[in-house]
């Protein structure tokens, strides 16, 4: 439910540049809108407008400087910041992804998702979070969940909203504000630590193990994967085991290192494909051979 007041209608103007095509999102802080450039529809932008009179809505600021620094194909372009004239309001213009949510997707999906298709997600997450985990200092995302991730027409991802996201301080020993989503975010998150990277690595592991699962939650099933899908590649079940380790120093230690296994539950998952399909290929071949020679005695005895 949202805690904000922020009202803007299609036709207005902001800073004599964008004008409001309709609202495309809100949350519990900020609203988001579709926009375009005035005198060139072309160019549209996503908006997103935080009440500054909301003291946690304050966050939008630090997001904007922090992705204004940031540059990678998996993350929204940002091309503008400013506030309101009354500075009542501050606003992120950034890039438009005309994509559908990984959360839409999966919750549109038939049958439970295939190993290899998270599996392929998985590694295009690795990527950006190695960006951002190789940042001086590094940055910790924080809120990696199905709604932030957004799936291009393109077959490739963005990961959009770091309304959470922050700079890593080895000098503090918690984080200043306990936050997260529940169910994707790590324990230390809502505990008096501080997050690290290894955060976003307990993060990856519950999503994979929610896309995998049904829809379940590992906080809450307190199972592992191999529970729900036994017959998913030994690779894959010990990595999501690994990452969603309560204690931190008990996963993987960085993002490589998960990308490195996440290759090898690819390698044995394709083993595995194309060894049951020899299998498949040998009985059929070998059936159609019983047939040939049967063919071939009832037509000799014939002549």
């Amino acid at each position: 439910m949202a805690k904000h007041d922020i009202h803007f209608q299609a036709g207005d103007i902001l800073k004599g540049r964008y004008e409001i095509i309709r609202q495309i999102g809100s949350g519990g802080m900020s609203a988001v809108y579709l926009a375009n450039e005035v005198g060139d529809t072309a160019k549209v932008w996503a908006i997103k407008v935080a009440d500054m009179q909301k003291k946690i809505s304050r966050r939008l600021f630090s997001e904007a400087k922090l992705l204004s620094e940031l540059h990678h194909p998996g993350l929204p372009q940002i091309a503008d910041f400013f506030p309101s004239e009354d500075e009542r309001y501050f606003f992120l213009v950034q890039e438009y992804v005309a994509g559908q949510s990984l959360l839409q997707f999966y919750e549109n999906q038939q049958e439970p998702m295939s190993e290899e298709t998270v599996l392929e997600m998985s590694l295009k997450l690795t990527d950006i979070l190695s960006y951002l985990h190789g940042q001086q200092p590094a940055i910790i995302y924080r809120d990696l969940k199905p709604g932030n991730i957004m799936l291009m027409p393109t077959g490739e991802i963005k990961l959009i909203d770091f309304g959470i996201a922050r700079k890593f301080d080895e000098s503090k020993l918690k984080d200043t504000l306990q936050i997260g989503t529940v169910g994707f975010a790590a324990p230390e998150q809502f505990e008096k630590q501080q997050s690290d990277r290894r955060t976003d690595l307990f993060s990856l592991g519950a999503l994979m193990y929610y896309l995998l699962s049904g829809g379940k939650f590992v906080y809450i099933t307190q199972k592992p994967i191999a529970h729900f899908r036994p017959h998913l590649s030994k690779a894959t079940k010990q990595l999501i085991d690994d990452l969603v380790q309560l204690e931190p120093s008990k996963r993987p230690a960085s993002v490589v290192e998960v990308k490195t296994n996440l290759l090898e539950a690819t390698w044995q998952l394709g083993q595995g494909t194309s060894g049951k399909a020899w299998l498949v290929t040998k009985y059929v071949l070998s059936i159609a051979s019983l047939l040939m020679v049967i063919t071939y005695i009832l037509f000799d005895q014939i002549l």
